[in-house]
């Protein structure tokens, strides 16, 4: 899990969506073979969309990424898909408390191979006893792939279909229902043009679906988010004699976005927008003695053109890495970026099941963050290795929601600022029987709106994560992972008044009218929750029965059962805790 890096927090065991270095939770770029994902999680954030058996690599960036990506401020997490094998038909199973997985693939004829994958939730009520609430929740995700090898002359060649779904029904007619839909489909082109030119190119199109159906609650109104979007992306590399490599490319992406809604007014409003985002980039690699240098430039034509952008379509991005002593080095990264689209959701939710996505208004900036990183890593035994980073990173635009709205000609956002920095250290030893992988950070995030300054939900101050990994028979690991982190910032009820409806002016009665309840809030995230802790212990035993080969698992989480604040309820003030001692099997076969 990407969540164990340093630098990378979640707000909670339920919830799947991570912040990076103080960035929100939509200022990551999702990848798949080339395809951007609008929404990489099941509902709640519980689990991942993707299933980790059919990734062949993951590319994390956390900062100061290369020139290549673009459209978000803060991280790329950049995954490729597997092919299937082209010597055999193979098969895996695999069944769990929450979930149940089918996977198929082998060789069509010479060169053509072919991949199926898909998972779907089993056992609801697992779900209820794993949230401790009773949640009528189902979900679905799964892939298709046929890869062509056409020889080093030709190119591979590549199709490939994702598809997740997400289902909350509940009985209750006062509660809504929800469902989220994704969807992607691309096609990949990889192979040399020329002796010493290779090009990656990527077309695809992909969706996002998202309806609330409120029922007869009269907490929420309807509404409904779309995401369409259609794109290519081609990357070319250029070799040379002396080893430098020479990188440029393009992307065209045509994204039409959609939200319905019912304001409280009860007035529908539909907000609609398709546009062009267009961008180019150049990037050079060489080594020069103990000196590596990796520069490039991210040119934001869309904006150039669709905003009138000025010189922060110009985005340089610098790596560089010296080498000090042994095989230690020093590093210094910059980076600029820019985001042009944004999701709607009150940052104040504990979890945000609902986000629609938009583009963000003409009259207001675009997003921009500059990044500053500066690192050293080495290995200080042969089996320890050892990385440290410092970063900061300015945010010269973001868009916030106004606070202080008051009426319908106010906007609904405005321009603000913010800042996040903080220090980072990662830590892996590892011998044959044991695997040992420490992570720490040290960060504090702001952002400031309207002169007034305050500490975003996702801002920790300190988080750790320790994992172990024990090696003790042939086929046997056990898993320990302990992480504990300070509490996350929270605005306090300080009292309660009682607010006139006033629903029918002419009829009344308004004498002895008590009104409803409202709370009375106090600073904004003026409050920390207590520091948080858990820790995870899982066995797995592999073994052959030739031919199938398989493996059992038991999974224990918070095996000491600490009750880690989830929120308080604010009509309630009840304490609602996160996940208890949750113990899980998984049992999986391959042929």
């Amino acid at each position: 899990s990407i969540r164990i890096l340093p630098g990378i927090i979640s707000t909670s065991d339920v919830n799947s969506q991570f912040y990076v270095r103080g960035g929100a939770g939509d200022q990551n770029l999702i990848l798949l073979d080339g395809m951007k994902i609008y929404n990489p999680y099941h509902a709640f954030g519980i689990f991942s969309i993707f299933d980790s058996d059919i990734i062949k690599t993951t590319e994390v960036y956390t900062g100061a990424f290369p020139p290549e990506f673009g459209g978000r401020l803060s991280s790329v997490v950049n995954m490729t898909t597997r092919d299937g094998r082209s010597n055999a038909i193979s098969g895996r199973a695999n069944i769990n408390f929450l979930s149940t997985k089918l996977q198929l693939d082998g060789p069509a004829v010479e060169g053509v191979t072919w991949l199926v994958s898909g998972r779907k939730s089993l056992f609801s009520q697992t779900f209820k006893n794993f949230l401790n609430k009773d949640l009528p929740l189902s979900f679905y995700d799964g892939i298709l792939k046929a890869t062509v090898e056409a020889g080093e002359s030709q190119g591979t060649y590549s199709v490939q279909a994702f598809f997740s779904g997400d289902n909350l029904r509940s009985t209750d007619p006062n509660e809504p229902d929800y469902s989220w839909r994704t969807g992607a489909v691309g096609f990949v082109a990889a192979g040399l043009i020329q002796d010493r030119v290779y090009v990656n190119a990527v077309g695809f199109e992909n969706s996002f679906t998202a309806t609330r159906d409120a029922k007869q609650s009269k907490e929420v109104t309807p509404a409904s988010t779309k995401v369409r979007e259609t794109g290519v992306r081609a990357n070319a590399t250029l070799y040379t004699d002396s080893r430098d490599l020479y990188f440029f490319g393009f992307e065209f992406n045509f994204p039409t976005l959609e939200y319905e809604l019912i304001n409280n007014y009860g007035v529908p409003r539909v907000l609609t927008s398709s546009f062009v985002q267009t961008s180019t980039w150049l990037r050079y690699q060489t080594s020069q003695g103990r000196l590596q240098a990796d520069v490039g430039l991210h040119l934001d034509v869309g904006s150039l053109f669709e905003r009138e952008g000025g010189l922060e379509v110009v985005q340089p991005r610098v790596n560089l890495s010296y080498g000090l002593w042994d095989n230690w080095k020093g590093k210094l990264s910059y980076g600029r970026f820019s985001q042009n689209m944004i999701t709607v959701n009150n940052e104040d939710d504990v979890i945000a099941i609902f986000d629609a996505w938009i583009r963000i208004p003409d009259n207001l900036k675009s997003e921009q963050a500059d990044h500053y990183v500066m690192g050293l890593e080495g290995n200080v035994l042969q089996t320890l290795s050892t990385s440290f980073q410092a970063y900061y990173k300015t945010y010269s635009s973001l868009v916030i929601y106004n606070r202080d709205k008051v009426d319908a000609l106010d906007p609904d956002y405005i321009n603000g600022k913010g800042k996040a920095y903080g220090v980072e250290a990662l830590i892996r030893y590892g011998n044959p029987f044991l695997d040992v992988y420490a992570a720490y950070t040290l960060g504090w995030t702001t952002i400031t709106a309207n002169d007034f300054t305050y500490y975003p939900r996702y801002d920790r101050r300190h988080n750790l994560n320790l994992l172990t990994v024990f090696h003790p028979l042939e086929g046997l690991d056990v898993t320990l992972r302990w992480e504990i982190g300070s509490g996350f910032p929270f605005t306090q009820t300080i009292g309660y008044y009682d607010r006139l409806t006033l629903g029918d002016v002419f009829r009344g009665p308004y004498v002895g009218e008590t009104g409803k309840p409202y709370a009375i809030l106090g600073e904004k995230n003026a409050a920390r929750l207590p520091t948080y802790h858990r820790l995870d212990a899982s066995a797995t035993y592999r073994f052959t029965l030739s031919p199938i080969t398989g493996s059992f698992g038991v999974h224990i989480v918070n095996v000491y059962n600490y009750r880690n604040v989830f929120y308080f309820d604010r009509k309630t003030g009840q304490q609602i805790n996160m996940l208890p001692f949750f113990p899980t099997a998984t049992l999986s076969i391959e042929y």
